[in-house]
């Protein structure tokens, strides 16, 4: 293999994994946005090892996670999910030893109600806006 080909490959790899970076807030300060807002109309993500807190929608449609700072991403469940109800925990089970979501990313949950739970698939449907997070009902506020 050449060097110009390597490199190339290299180039490539390093513009997909910026593509997934968290925006900070200094950057959304130079924006004139908010860093909720920023991330909200980017490709958010988050490392799976930074989520702090969650709760799940009363529907159970969706399960909010709270990542650095204030930021709470939405995961939308894909099918069912018997585990959801009153979970105490929540662990990730990364597909392909992925560590991070990035909006669109689809994940598998496990919820440690109790040591045979059932993995759920969900996809990271992204950061909320402030807008958004104001109208979440305070029960589902990770």
């Amino acid at each position: 293999m050449s060097a110009r080909f390597i490199s190339a490959v290299l180039l490539c790899a390093a513009a997909g994994l910026a593509a997934c970076a968290p925006t900070s807030s200094g950057d959304a300060a130079h924006s004139g946005q908010s860093a909720q807002s920023a991330a909200a109309g980017a490709r958010a993500c988050v490392f799976q090892r930074d989520i702090r807190n969650f709760r799940v929608s009363s529907d159970e449609r969706n399960i909010y996670v709270r990542g650095p700072g204030q930021t709470i991403y939405r995961l939308e469940v894909a099918g069912a999910c018997p585990e959801l109800d009153h979970p105490l925990a929540i662990g990730f089970a990364p597909r392909g030893g992925i560590n991070n979501l990035c909006t669109g990313d689809m994940t598998r949950l496990v919820f440690g109600r109790s040591a045979s739970a059932i993995p759920c698939d969900v996809r990271m449907a992204g950061a909320l806006s402030a807008a958004e997070v104001a109208a979440l009902p305070e029960r589902e506020r990770p």
